[in-house]
Formats: C-alpha cells, sequence, structure tokens
C-alpha cells in the first residue's frame, strides 16, 4: 500500500494510492497508517482515488481511529468518492470519521 504523504505546517496528508481498501491489502494500510500516527499527530488521508471499500477496509479506517483514542493524535478524511461515503452511511461509520470534502478543508479543520 502506498501512501504519498505531504507536510501542509503540522499536518501530514496522506494521499492513498490505490483503488481499493480491501482484504488484499488492509494490513498494508494499517502498517503505513501506523507509521504516521504517531502521538499528537495531525494526519488527513486524502482517499480520492480509492474507488471500493470491503468490510475489512472499513475495519482498518476503524482500526486506525480505535489507536488514536489512547494518544492525543487526529485522523481526518478527504476528498472520499461518492460511492465510498454512501457505503459509509450504508453501514452508518460515518459518525466515527471526520470527513471533509477537501483536504484543504481537513486540514484547517484542525
Amino acid at each position: 500500500m502506498e501512501l504519498k504523504l505531504e507536510q501542509v505546517g503540522d499536518v501530514t496528508v496522506a494521499q492513498v494510492c490505490e483503488e481499493t481498501l480491501s482484504a488484499n491489502n488492509v494490513q498494508d494500510f494499517k502498517s503505513e497508517m501506523a507509521k504516521i500516527l504517531k502521538p499528537g499527530s495531525k494526519v488527513v488521508l486524502d482517499m480520492g482515488k480509492i474507488k471500493f471499500v470491503d468490510s475489512s477496509g472499513i475495519g482498518g479506517l476503524l482500526s486506525c481511529v480505535n489507536n488514536l483514542s489512547s494518544s492525543d493524535s487526529q485522523l481526518k478524511l478527504s476528498n472520499v468518492t461518492i460511492q465510498v461515503r454512501n457505503l459509509f452511511e450504508l453501514v452508518r461509520v460515518h459518525r466515527f470519521l471526520n470527513v471533509f470534502n477537501t483536504s484543504e478543508e481537513a486540514v484547517r479543520s484542525f
């Protein structure tokens, strides 16, 4: 799983360079996210290229959010495609995820 990282002030913007977040790559995703979700970090996950997320992918995202509860780190999502956004709403995980239309909005929200 490749994440393209960009630093905007004290916020790390991580763009997912894959089209899916699924059982095939969720372990790699979680490993890569663990590298940047350090205590006190502010991270925006740009999901603009992701067209498909399965239950394992949702679990991976929720795992990242759950790991944040033990530190003062923050994770926000941006550029979530309409298909993925609809899935988040269908399974009601959007209540646990901070989702923004653009990465710029997410960065400003810190």
